[in-house]
């Protein structure tokens, strides 16, 4: 027996199970997608940009890919293997992809413990807040067999995920069953990714200069806000901290701090944050981000300085100019 996590501090935690435990060590939820993101050139152009937005080693990145790739080749067919993964959208992403990539390799004993709530643990992030022994009561009585209709959920799912025209994730939610039960709220909150055609602004942008606009504040203290307000999301530090920086690069920044914000080398800063005069602009509705910024970002499979999709409170919708992309 395999499981499959997506932290050490899980990973941990199950080791008294019987079976091996593999941390798996990606973020689905950030950086260059596509459908198959196994390719050479892929898993490189991915490491080139987690080296740049978040300091992470290029070779470490391009290293532990191969590691994990191979480790999942060389899984027996008929081994089982039990997948640990709750409501929010990073591990909704992670569990589309190795779903696909299971099947791929023709896996055929898969089970899976997902949750979305323990009771007595309020506010519910993730199976990380549970102890040993919660997760040990947790794979006696949820551990379940996955269905050949929810891996064919997740594959239509990643490919609309990492499609460049997210219409596709729209067409997916509106068809979609929910065998998976948590994937399609996961996808809904990925949508609110998308900048608002009114402000530039995505959701946890907003959110962030909202807080803002009367707070100065420590980096760690905004990020707990902000966690608290976005809890379907899974942020993480480091992601999150990549958001800011993106907030204020360019000619127009919304923000300053007085610190570099947290990365690879850096995991603990005690960074000040505050609002600029250009963040007040867009805040009180005097000025538009998309005038002033053209995004190194991806959403999904969508690469924002390529194709400028946004978000109008319905739908998604896209600059006239990027329509013959489809």
């Amino acid at each position: 027996m395999i499981h499959i996590v997506n932290g050490d501090v899980v990973g941990s935690k199950i080791g008294n199970l019987p079976g091996d435990v593999l941390v798996w060590r990606e973020m689905y939820d950030f950086g260059p997608l596509s459908e198959d993101i196994t390719e050479e050139n892929w898993i490189h152009r991915r490491a080139h940009f987690f080296e740049k937005k978040l300091a992470i080693p290029a070779a470490l990145f391009i290293r532990n890919c191969e590691v994990q790739n191979r480790y999942l080749d060389e899984i027996p067919k008929d081994k089982e293997i039990v997948l640990w993964f709750e409501h929010d959208r990073y591990d909704q992403t992670m569990l589309m992809y190795l779903l696909n990539e299971l099947s791929k390799k023709q896996c055929m004993n898969l089970s899976m413990v997902t949750i979305n709530e323990y009771e007595g643990v309020e506010p519910f992030y993730g199976l990380g807040q549970l102890s040993s022994q919660q997760l040990k009561e947790l794979y006696n009585l949820k551990k379940q067999p996955i269905s050949d209709e929810q891996i064919k959920e997740a594959i239509t799912g990643w490919r609309a995920y990492t499609s460049r025209n997210p219409t596709e994730i729209e067409k997916w939610m509106a068809s979609s069953n929910q065998k998976l039960p948590f994937l399609k709220q996961a996808l809904q909150s990925h949508l609110s990714y998308f900048p608002s055609i009114h402000t530039g602004l995505n959701e946890v942008e907003t959110l962030v200069v909202d807080y803002l606009d009367k707070n100065t504040c420590l980096f760690e203290k905004l990020f707990q806000s902000i966690n608290q307000k976005r809890i379907n999301d899974g942020i993480s530090d480091l992601y999150f901290a990549a958001i800011l920086n993106e907030m204020m690069n360019g000619s127009y920044p919304l923000l300053e701090c007085d610190y570099p914000l947290s990365n690879y080398h850096n995991p603990e800063p005690k960074s000040k944050l505050r609002l600029t005069s250009k963040g007040l602009d867009v805040l009180y509705g005097q000025k538009n981000h998309f005038e002033f910024v053209d995004r190194d970002w991806w959403i999904g499979g969508v690469y924002q300085k390529e194709n400028k999709w946004s978000w109008d409170g319905n739908n998604l919708i896209i600059n006239a100019k990027q329509h013959n992309n489809f």
